[in-house]
């Protein structure tokens, strides 16, 4: 690598995180190698979310700690932020951070017999390791090709569906017929199908007629100025245009005693948020869903319907076969495109432009009424191959962990 020519484009604060974070690391795990290459591996299992304790990685931890696996095998979570050190830790599990170099991370990493990751992936450092690929969401619209990176060495990448193999393997720069692609279902379903109660509660005690959960897909964020959207809109957030705006939503929705959760995706720059919660609106960002303990998916079940994009969001939402919006107010501006040509044999719920598209889905929802129930049946059908709840048992099994 050309150092000077990575600094001129990259510039040197982005240059000495990249050292920090990753370069060291290798250094690191070079000089440990001497010593651990050969030595037998340990019952580890080594585990990284998208928000740490989270998404796939987090709903597998769950399940082991359920199932008392950790009573056999140590776990060891790669953390990304210091507010989760706070996080109480049953027996034999640790953390090490994922983006500080470290001797004790490189260790486990040397000697973990498992590693499963949702969203940075990292190589295994020996051919005896066995590694899995989650992902961090379902299915989505947005193309995020490029993006995603599955090493070469990874065992296994988790699929929903065979229906959308062919589309997931390109995402991932594979094929439809690798072997590494099993058809296991994502962990983070089985939330959907527990007897553990919703996260309503953590955000509000009040009593609303309905409750409409919104979770927009980042346009600006994700790290190193990227920005997938040249709209961006005075408040931050799509198809909102002003305070004028925002303003009338929250007055509709109060005339309705119906609650809206503006759920901001954790990769999102809040640098041009400026929207503020009002009486009928709440907002959580990736901060403030670690200090109030809530989960995505724990949230959707106590929800009443959703309104989404691109993401995956609008598609996990199926497993709760509920009301769903797709806002395509920016679709045009969007800068990443779709990974299908009519986005609309994937879709079934309404379809938002405007303001005023919103307000007719509130409408419905106030009402009960349910237009697209039909023809969600059939894409439920099409997107996951499980409604189930099994699939972290359908995950140890493939991955041969035993609490016996």
């Amino acid at each position: 690598m050309n150092v000077a020519k990575y600094i001129q484009e990259k510039g040197v604060k982005h240059a000495i995180q990249v050292i920090y974070q990753y370069k060291i690391d290798i250094v690191l795990q070079k000089i440990m190698g001497v010593f651990l290459r050969n030595k037998p591996l340990k019952d580890i299992i080594m585990i990284e979310s998208h928000n740490d304790f989270d998404s796939n990685g987090g709903t597998f931890y769950n399940y082991l700690i359920q199932n008392e696996y950790n009573k056999k095998y140590k776990i060891i979570w790669l953390i990304k932020h210091k507010e989760s050190l706070n996080v109480q830790l049953p027996k034999n599990v640790d953390y090490v951070m994922q983006y500080k170099p470290s001797f004790k991370k490189n260790y486990y990493r040397w000697l973990a017999k498992w590693l499963t990751a949702d969203n940075d992936c990292s190589d295994k450092l020996r051919d005896d390791q066995i590694s899995i690929y989650f992902g961090h969401g379902g299915f989505g619209l947005k193309n995020c090709k490029g993006y995603i990176d599955v090493p070469e060495k990874v065992d296994y990448v988790a699929m929903p569906s065979h229906y959308l193999k062919d589309i997931f393997a390109d995402q991932f720069n594979l094929t439809g017929n690798d072997p590494r692609l099993c058809f296991i279902g994502f962990p983070y379903v089985d939330n959907f199908y527990s007897n553990d109660c919703g996260d309503l509660n953590k955000i509000t005690n009040q009593k609303y007629n309905k409750v409409i959960l919104w979770m927009p897909t980042f346009r600006k964020g994700g790290g190193y100025g990227r920005q997938d959207s040249t709209q961006i809109g005075d408040l931050g957030i799509p198809l909102i245009k002003n305070k004028i705006e925002y303003q009338e939503l929250n007055d509709y929705l109060k005339k309705l005693n119906i609650l809206l959760i503006l759920k901001l995706h954790p990769k999102q720059d809040l640098s041009d948020l400026q929207v503020e919660e009002m009486t009928n609106i709440r907002i959580l960002t990736g901060t403030t869903v670690k200090e109030l303990g809530v989960d995505n998916y724990r949230l959707m079940k106590d929800c009443d319907a959703l309104i989404s994009d691109y993401s995956s969001a609008a598609y996990d939402f199926l497993q709760c076969n509920k009301p769903i919006a797709y806002d395509f107010s920016d679709v045009e501006d969007y800068k990443l495109g779709l990974v299908v040509e009519d986005p609309k044999d994937y879709m079934a719920g309404h379809f938002i432009k405007e303001l005023k598209d919103l307000f007719v889905f509130i409408d419905d929802i106030s009402i009960e009424s349910d237009p697209y129930y039909n023809e969600r049946q059939i894409l439920r059908k099409k997107i996951f191959d499980f409604y189930d709840g099994d699939n972290c048992k359908r995950a140890v099994e493939l991955l041969h962990i035993t609490n016996n």
